[in-house]
């Protein structure tokens, strides 16, 4: 079984494009009887109608689809964490609902990540590509799903299975082996919204997995959906939700740092690509320790769609 979890929050229109564009993908591969899909609302507002969204997706996904709202924000952490204590396949889809996804990208995510038994995670090129600008790659016109799907088509023909291993995960559309999860368990949830990701492909990486980047993968990537959503809807000016948000990545910042040692993470936050991952890599176990176990059942966290 293949598992596809889709978080969302607001900005039904592109929870529509993505959705519609898994579902394609996932049809046009023969997978359907093969998938379940998790989708998650987190706590969009009502009028935006993600839960009759869901159970519309559902009538003709073709495929298992399991629903859920939570009761209290999660953010990016929470909902992915969340997601994955779910998910009951060998592999493991995560894909953000800004994301429009491509036959070609999901094809060959797969095909990558069986070469490799090591591979614990697989992600793609896109035109946006958050902490792995050297992983962006424009199509020359990108006037619509018509234009995405030829570029991503050339772009497997022409760089095939070629995949380069990567220091950090930012996971905004990528595919988990199971044998991984079972290893490291799920994110690390006192990361609200930001280093989730990161802290989670260095547990990957320090239990003897990979993460690669499969160059002949490209999906669209419309990237910041909800903050732009909330600058529209609330009125709310650009400089006031960039300024909350980096004081949540601030945040986040202290707990990695207080969970791994400073050093070896920075005294400050930097780009990540400048960190000395090798060092993080032989850095002694949190006290925590390193695995995270499931989020269980609670009907206070999340209620069934």
């Amino acid at each position: 079984m293949i598992s596809i979890i889709v978080p969302n929050r607001n900005v039904r229109d592109l929870a529509i494009e993505c959705l519609t564009s898994i579902r394609a993908a996932v049809h046009a591969l023969g997978l359907a009887p093969h998938v379940e899909y998790i989708l998650l609302d987190d706590q969009s507002d009502d009028h935006e109608q993600i839960p009759e969204l869901f159970r519309q997706f559902r009538a003709g996904a073709g495929s298992e689809v399991r629903a859920w709202r939570f009761k209290q924000r999660q953010h990016y952490t929470g909902a992915f964490a969340f997601g994955l204590s779910r998910a009951r396949g060998d592999l493991v889809f995560f894909i953000s609902n800004d994301i429009h996804v491509t036959t070609p990208w999901m094809r060959t995510l797969l095909a990558v990540a069986s070469l490799d038994k090591s591979i614990g995670v697989v992600r793609g090129v896109s035109n946006l590509c958050d902490s792995h600008e050297y992983h962006q790659v424009q199509p020359p016109v990108e006037r619509g799903p018509e234009d995405f799907h030829a570029f991503a088509e050339y772009l497997e023909r022409a760089q095939g299975l070629t995949h380069v291993d990567d220091a950090l995960l930012s996971g905004d559309a990528i595919l988990i082996r199971r044998t991984l999860l079972d290893k490291v368990g799920v994110l690390d949830t006192r990361f609200f919204g930001y280093f989730g990701d990161p802290d989670f492909g260095l547990r990957a990486r320090r239990a003897g997995f990979r993460l690669v980047c499969a160059k002949g993968a490209w999906v669209k990537h419309y990237g910041q959906g909800h903050i732009k959503h909330e600058h529209l809807a609330t009125g709310a000016p650009m400089d006031t939700i960039h300024a909350n948000r980096m004081k949540l990545v601030r945040e986040a910042f202290v707990k990695f740092q207080q969970k791994w040692g400073s050093p070896p993470v920075p005294a400050e936050p930097c780009d990540l690509n400048t960190w000395d991952w090798d060092a993080l890599l032989k850095a002694p176990a949190p006290k925590s320790g390193e695995f995270q176990h499931p989020i269980p059942d609670s009907p206070a966290l999340a209620q069934p769609i």
